[in-house]
């Protein structure tokens, strides 16, 4: 989607040698003409490569940013550690008029996806964190879920921290506390390097819980008893119903689309959990069920408004709800802001975070619950599709991490991915919060198939 905008960053580098008048390919590829008044650039004998001449003030750090996109890595660090390595440096300190040769990096996919989700397929997805986004590891970590069987990716573009993970023009976004630069080298560099792969690429934005934003501007928090701003994971929930949050949100989401993403995936779309009646700007005063509409509506016209944007942009929008939803899809839990079947509406993927551990003893008349995966699964599926009925798909999120689990491995995932597809999901994702799925990946290529086998079934019957 949009692929020439992985070129953008590309263009700037280029701009800026030319400007420089410092650099000569030698990939076989004629060498751009010079800046008026400078001497012509000849073309190097080097294969494979890029000539620097370096000039005064130059360090390794700075002609590694300038030359990363052309010369085709996935961030500064891996390219400096190549042009340490070609030139046989021993420091970082460099003498004007060097000529540093800078290595072509190879960026051929080894791992392509055979079943696609622009083809049809159902997703098959993992998670990934910010961090595990901005080194070039996360490649060989992709290729490897591609050949166990997987087709789609979901990164953090605003992590509940409220820190954008990339280089971000909407002018309320910060990259996080301490950090200079954002987390990913390039979003549309990385984006175009999934694509090439064949994954299906999905950007999730946590909404109203935004530590970045809070802290900025407090006045656009949400405000709990006795005027102290309502908080969760060390990050503050912000008022949903402020036009300056609404907007600040869908201008990522309309970015990131722009940036050539498949799919936004909304996550902490709700008002914070427990919030007194009367408590939420717009609340109807000890009116239980005025202001269960009241919230629920803000949080729907936000939603509609997100699929509209992100429609416009040729790319879809997914939602994520608590996974006690579906056993509560329109009641007390409705205060959050969340009711299943008015977001099926305005969404075109529910996304319900139906993990096994979250559910205490006793939950759904099940003594252990954590110790039936595949039983949760499904029965969570298919709750929700009666909530959403044919507005919208239900594509789960699978506990992928040993939360409040004795006995976590990959017969455990396993359980949970046949439940879900025998449940009737459209596709799954599986979460871990650190973005490792050593144990995952072993089971995942018997899993691949839309239906549940005939084993699974019997499992569920159980």
């Amino acid at each position: 989607m949009q692929l020439a905008r992985r070129h953008l960053g590309l263009s700037f580098a280029v701009a800026a040698l030319l400007a420089l008048g410092a650099v000569e390919a030698t990939a076989g590829q004629p060498p751009p003409g010079p800046e008026p008044g400078r001497s012509a650039v000849h073309a190097a004998s080097r294969p494979n490569g890029l000539l620097y001449t370096v000039k005064p003030g130059d360090t390794l750090d700075r002609i590694c940013t300038l030359l990363r996109e052309r010369a085709g890595y996935y961030s500064a660090d891996d390219m400096l550690t190549a042009v340490r390595r070609a030139n046989h440096l021993q420091t970082n300190l460099l003498r004007p008029g060097r000529e540093l040769l800078v290595p072509i990096a190879v960026a051929t996919p080894s791992a392509t996806v055979e079943r696609r989700v622009v083809d049809g397929a159902p997703v098959r997805g993992i998670y990934l964190a910010g961090p595990a986004c901005g080194v070039s590891s996360v490649l060989q970590r992709v290729d490897r879920f591609i050949l166990a069987g997987g087709n789609t990716v979901v990164f953090d573009a605003k992590d509940l921290d409220g820190a954008v993970t990339y280089l971000s023009a909407v002018p309320l976004a910060g990259w996080g506390k301490g950090r200079g630069e954002p987390i990913i080298p390039s979003l549309p560099a990385m984006v175009g390097r999934f694509h090439d792969r064949g994954l299906h690429v999905v950007a999730r934005v946590a909404v109203f819980l935004d530590g970045e934003l809070g802290a900025a501007r407090p006045e656009l928090t949400q405000l709990g008893p006795g005027g102290t701003r309502c908080a969760e994971l060390g990050a503050a929930w912000l008022d949903p119903t402020r036009v300056e949050v609404r907007a600040y949100n869908l201008a990522l989401a309309a970015e990131l689309a722009r940036a050539g993403v498949d799919e936004v995936q909304l996550d902490y779309v709700r008002y914070p959990a427990g919030l007194r009646v009367g408590r939420a700007a717009g609340d109807a005063r000890d009116d239980l069920e005025a202001t269960r509409a009241h919230r629920c509506q803000a949080i729907t016209t936000f939603v509609a408004a997100a699929r509209d944007t992100l429609h416009a942009l040729g790319a879809t929008l997914s939602v994520v709800l608590g996974g006690d939803l579906g056993w509560d899809g329109g009641g007390d839990a409705a205060l959050c802001g969340q009711d299943v079947a008015m977001l099926a509406s305005s969404a075109d993927i529910l996304c319900p975070t139906i993990f096994p551990g979250q559910f205490a003893p006793g939950f759904a008349g099940r003594r252990r619950p954590a110790a039936e995966p595949a039983w949760i699964a499904a029965e969570g599926v298919r709750r929700f599709q009666a909530l959403a009925g044919e507005a919208a798909q239900v594509r789960p999120w699978l506990q992928a991490f040993p939360w409040h689990v004795e006995d976590f491995d990959g017969a455990y995932v396993a359980a949970q991915v046949k439940g879900a597809q025998g449940g009737g999901a459209d596709g799954w994702c599986l979460w871990s919060p650190t973005s490792q799925y050593e144990a995952s990946l072993p089971v995942l290529s018997s899993l691949t198939s839309p239906v549940a086998t005939a084993a699974a079934m019997g499992l569920l019957r159980r």
